[in-house]
Protein backbone atom coordinates (compact mmCIF):
# COMPACT_ATOMS: atom_id res chain seq x y z
CA UNK A 1 0.00 0.00 0.00
CA UNK A 2 1.22 3.48 -0.82
CA UNK A 3 1.50 6.38 1.61
CA UNK A 4 -0.86 8.59 -0.43
CA UNK A 5 -4.34 7.06 -0.40
CA UNK A 6 -7.97 7.71 -1.18
CA UNK A 7 -10.32 7.08 1.74
CA UNK A 8 -13.99 6.20 1.47
CA UNK A 9 -16.15 6.09 4.58
CA UNK A 10 -19.70 4.79 4.11
CA UNK A 11 -22.22 4.49 6.89
CA UNK A 12 -25.76 3.23 7.26
CA UNK A 13 -28.18 3.23 10.21
CA UNK A 14 -30.73 0.50 9.48
CA UNK A 15 -33.52 1.81 11.72
CA UNK A 16 -33.12 5.42 10.56
CA UNK A 17 -34.29 5.29 6.94
CA UNK A 18 -31.52 3.12 5.50
CA UNK A 19 -29.83 6.10 3.82
CA UNK A 20 -26.13 5.66 3.06
CA UNK A 21 -23.83 8.54 3.98
CA UNK A 22 -20.50 8.55 2.14
CA UNK A 23 -17.32 10.61 2.41
CA UNK A 24 -14.44 10.36 -0.11
CA UNK A 25 -11.21 12.23 0.71
CA UNK A 26 -7.45 11.97 0.15
CA UNK A 27 -5.32 10.90 3.08
CA UNK A 28 -2.12 9.34 4.35
CA UNK A 29 -1.56 5.69 5.30
CA UNK A 30 1.16 3.78 7.07
CA UNK A 31 1.61 0.53 8.96
CA UNK A 32 3.65 0.12 12.13
CA UNK A 33 4.02 -2.95 14.36
CA UNK A 34 1.17 -4.75 12.59
CA UNK A 35 -1.26 -1.84 13.03
CA UNK A 36 -2.73 0.28 10.25
CA UNK A 37 -2.85 4.09 10.61
CA UNK A 38 -4.80 6.49 8.38
CA UNK A 39 -4.95 10.29 8.59
CA UNK A 40 -7.30 12.61 6.70
CA UNK A 41 -9.18 15.89 7.00
CA UNK A 42 -12.80 16.75 6.36
CA UNK A 43 -14.81 19.94 6.19
CA UNK A 44 -18.59 19.70 6.59
CA UNK A 45 -19.34 22.89 4.63
CA UNK A 46 -17.49 25.81 3.10
CA UNK A 47 -16.31 28.20 5.79
CA UNK A 48 -16.58 25.67 8.60
CA UNK A 49 -13.53 24.50 10.53
CA UNK A 50 -11.54 21.50 9.36
CA UNK A 51 -11.77 18.27 11.35
CA UNK A 52 -8.59 16.18 11.53
CA UNK A 53 -9.25 12.44 11.66
CA UNK A 54 -6.96 9.60 12.64
CA UNK A 55 -7.91 5.95 12.32
CA UNK A 56 -6.11 2.96 13.78
CA UNK A 57 -7.10 -0.63 13.11
CA UNK A 58 -5.83 -4.17 13.40
CA UNK A 59 -7.35 -7.61 13.84
CA UNK A 60 -10.49 -7.20 15.94
CA UNK A 61 -10.04 -3.48 16.70
CA UNK A 62 -11.01 -0.23 14.92
CA UNK A 63 -10.86 3.29 16.35
CA UNK A 64 -11.48 6.73 14.93
CA UNK A 65 -10.44 10.01 16.56
CA UNK A 66 -11.80 13.34 15.35
CA UNK A 67 -10.22 16.66 16.35
CA UNK A 68 -11.74 19.95 15.33
CA UNK A 69 -14.47 22.13 16.76
CA UNK A 70 -15.27 19.07 18.89
CA UNK A 71 -13.09 16.10 19.76
CA UNK A 72 -14.42 12.55 19.78
CA UNK A 73 -13.20 8.98 19.90
CA UNK A 74 -15.16 5.98 18.64
CA UNK A 75 -13.79 2.51 19.37
CA UNK A 76 -14.96 -0.89 18.21
CA UNK A 77 -13.67 -4.21 19.53
CA UNK A 78 -15.03 -7.41 18.00
CA UNK A 79 -17.82 -8.98 20.11
CA UNK A 80 -17.48 -6.33 22.83
CA UNK A 81 -19.35 -3.27 24.03
CA UNK A 82 -17.40 0.00 24.20
CA UNK A 83 -18.43 3.35 25.69
CA UNK A 84 -17.28 6.89 25.02
CA UNK A 85 -18.39 10.48 25.39
CA UNK A 86 -19.11 12.16 22.04
CA UNK A 87 -18.90 15.96 22.10
CA UNK A 88 -21.51 17.81 20.02
CA UNK A 89 -22.70 21.38 19.66
CA UNK A 90 -25.69 20.40 21.83
CA UNK A 91 -23.43 19.00 24.54
CA UNK A 92 -21.85 15.64 25.37
CA UNK A 93 -23.55 12.34 24.49
CA UNK A 94 -22.88 8.93 26.04
CA UNK A 95 -22.21 6.59 23.09
CA UNK A 96 -22.25 2.82 23.60
CA UNK A 97 -21.59 0.44 20.72
CA UNK A 98 -21.87 -3.33 20.75
CA UNK A 99 -19.67 -4.58 17.93
CA UNK A 100 -21.31 -7.53 16.17
CA UNK A 101 -18.88 -7.86 13.25
CA UNK A 102 -15.45 -6.41 12.50
CA UNK A 103 -13.60 -7.71 9.45
CA UNK A 104 -10.54 -6.47 7.59
CA UNK A 105 -10.00 -7.41 3.92
CA UNK A 106 -6.54 -6.55 2.62
CA UNK A 107 -4.86 -6.57 -0.80
CA UNK A 108 -1.79 -4.68 -2.04
CA UNK A 109 -3.96 -1.89 -3.47
CA UNK A 110 -6.88 -1.74 -1.04
CA UNK A 111 -7.91 -2.34 2.57
CA UNK A 112 -11.58 -2.54 3.54
CA UNK A 113 -12.86 -2.64 7.11
CA UNK A 114 -16.49 -3.60 7.83
CA UNK A 115 -17.93 -2.75 11.24
CA UNK A 116 -21.48 -3.75 12.19
CA UNK A 117 -22.70 -2.61 15.58
CA UNK A 118 -25.69 -1.71 17.72
CA UNK A 119 -25.69 1.98 18.70
CA UNK A 120 -27.00 3.33 22.02
CA UNK A 121 -27.04 7.06 22.79
CA UNK A 122 -27.50 8.16 26.39
CA UNK A 123 -28.33 4.55 27.32
CA UNK A 124 -31.12 4.24 24.74
CA UNK A 125 -30.94 1.94 21.71
CA UNK A 126 -30.90 3.97 18.48
CA UNK A 127 -30.21 1.54 15.63
CA UNK A 128 -28.05 -1.14 14.10
CA UNK A 129 -25.29 0.40 11.99
CA UNK A 130 -22.80 -0.66 9.33
CA UNK A 131 -19.64 1.32 8.53
CA UNK A 132 -17.36 0.51 5.61
CA UNK A 133 -13.93 2.14 5.79
CA UNK A 134 -11.93 1.74 2.59
CA UNK A 135 -8.32 2.76 1.93
CA UNK A 136 -7.12 2.66 -1.71
CA UNK A 137 -3.70 3.37 -3.21
CA UNK A 138 -3.68 6.53 -5.38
Amino acid sequence: MTKDVLITVSGMQFDMGDDVIELVVPGTYYMKNGKHYVFYEEQAAAGESVTKNSVKFYDGHFEMTKKGAYTSLLMFDRDQKTSTIYETIAGPLQIDSLTKELTIEETQQEITVHVKYALDINYNYVSDCHVIFKVQAR
